[in-house]
């Protein structure tokens, strides 16, 4: 079976990772506390570490260290979640394991797609278009879905409500799931069980004050004809509904309450970062959200011998790079731009003649990435205009391909 360590405070996140991957008989071992990471990890030796990464990540680094020191521990492949951080700062984390940097807010089927690819075990995915939002007027939470039935985001959707329901100490809790905009049919009646049983499972929650708006006759059939949601009840008229729900004290107009406390919320600009619709990157409003895929490097390897090429690219993916290829240093140059790449790995040896040019070319270029020259053994004036053009290291063909690894490691480390 195989195991993931979990290192994250966040109960919300922590918890919703657990009973995915829990699903796919992964072995799931947590913890919230930085001091006793190291233990659970040697102790438990997981496949994989999922990592938070705090602002203040001086214990974090003092464990990395650690973790890169011990060989029993050195090669475990780490998934980090984080801050925003510059792709220097990203790239640097590669010596230690890291094979993918997500920011917060987490995008998760972007996660569950590298944990599984790194554990050789494929985690389905529910791609199902969908947005939920979550938000309340004093004791009434509201959650409201449009485009369709999403099952990770009402999986999702249960942490959240307990999260909220337990961190506003709320009593006896009221439940109105807002559905108006959904067409439903018989087709759905899997997803929307699921979603009742979701809510129903939070802590507070009863069916009496759990409360659907919804247009479908079909919804109405269904609670009538399941004994788990008797209570339950439906209807396609919201002032009626939020009579005996909503806290009229600031108005006795409940079309006002609707417009000014209620609906306003569903305002895509105005859901905050912990809103579901910004945690999975195929929602279609996300389209204007900076995509994370979590590369931690970006590196380009010019060589003209398409063997070696092929080598180093399939070294440099195994600790999580994306690599682009080039057989001519024109290539290159037509498709650079500054912050596209952490690493350049370069022969000077090319058949085009251009190696030592594109050195000089990239100094000229303000904050280039470093270039490490691997090329045939080089005579004594080459390699000191190698150097001295910026080349950050310099090492000779052949090496066993960790070897090339390590180096560009300790360069972005530097």
């Amino acid at each position: 079976m195989k195991k993931v360590l979990i290192s994250d405070n966040y109960p919300l996140f922590r918890d919703f990772l657990k009973q995915k991957l829990s699903e796919e008989q992964i072995e799931i071992i947590t913890t919230q506390e930085n001091r006793d990471l190291y233990t659970k990890l040697i102790t438990n030796l997981p496949n994989l570490l999922i990592l938070d990464l705090s602002d203040d990540d001086s214990l974090d680094m003092e464990f990395l260290q650690k973790k890169l020191s011990d060989s029993n521990t050195a090669n475990i492949p780490i998934i980090i979640t984080g801050p925003q951080k510059d792709r220097s700062a990203i790239a640097s984390l590669a010596k230690y394991g890291v094979i993918k940097y997500f920011e917060k807010p987490v995008q998760f089927d972007l996660l569950f797609k590298s944990i599984g690819n790194t554990i050789h075990t494929p985690i389905p995915i529910d791609t199902t278009p969908c947005v939920l939002d979550l938000h309340r007027n004093n004791k009434v939470i509201f959650i409201e879905l449009a485009l369709g039935l999403n099952r990770e985001k009402l999986s999702l959707m249960r942490f959240k409500l307990s999260e909220m329901i337990e961190s506003e100490k709320i009593e006896n809790p009221k439940i109105v799931i807002m559905l108006t905009n959904l067409e439903l049919s018989f087709v759905d009646g899997y997803n929307l069980e699921f979603l009742i049983d979701n809510v129903l499972s939070c802590p507070r929650v009863h069916n009496k004050n759990v409360k659907i708006l919804s247009l479908s006759p079909f919804v109405k059939e269904l609670l009538d004809g399941h004994p788990d949601y008797s209570e339950i009840e439906m209807s396609n008229n919201l002032s009626r509904v939020l009579n005996d729900l909503v806290d009229t004290s600031l108005s006795t107009n409940i079309p006002d309450i609707i417009t000014s406390q209620i609906l306003t919320k569903t305002d895509i600009e105005k859901m905050d970062k912990d809103s579901m619709a910004t945690r999975f990157s195929s929602d279609s409003i996300d389209k204007s959200i900076k995509k994370n895929t979590g590369t931690v490097l970006n590196v380009a390897i010019i060589d003209s011998d398409e063997s070696t090429l092929e080598i180093s690219k399939n070294s440099f993916e195994q600790v999580g790079a994306i690599c682009q290829c080039f057989t001519k240093g024109k290539q290159f140059i037509e498709n650079y731009a500054e912050g596209k790449f952490d690493l350049i790995v370069l022969d000077v040896l090319l058949e085009d003649k251009t190696g030592l040019s594109l050195l000089q070319v990239l100094q000229k270029r303000p904050h280039s990435p470093p270039v490490i020259v691997y090329s045939q053994s080089l005579q004594k004036e080459i390699v000191v205009k190698v150097l001295s053009f910026g080349a950050k290291s310099y090492i000779v063909k052949p090496q066993k391909p960790n070897i090339l690894v390590k180096k560009a490691l300790a360069v972005l480390k530097n």
